[in-house]
């Protein structure tokens, strides 16, 4: 199953499929690591629409919540 990022909660790794933002935004977001096959993590979510944190690469990246709902992926089984 494919979701937006945004549905992660703390904790929970997933896969990135693909990223459904603007090419300037999805350039952005493949340097930031949110690139197809990379494995993330959610590490913040604060409450409603805002700001969120993910573990990528070993490093911890905040993304608006508009930014996030951009990318897809699919959940690791633990």
């Amino acid at each position: 199953m494919v979701i937006p990022l945004t549905y992660i909660e703390p904790g929970v790794q997933a896969e990135v499929v693909w990223i459904a933002s603007s090419p300037s935004m999805a350039g952005r977001l493949d340097d930031l690591g949110f690139s197809p096959g990379e494995t993330v993590s959610c590490v913040l979510k604060k409450p409603g629409k805002g700001m969120r944190a993910y573990l990528v690469r070993g490093a911890v990246i905040a993304l608006r919540y508009e930014n996030a709902r951009e990318i897809f992926v699919r959940p690791v089984a633990d």
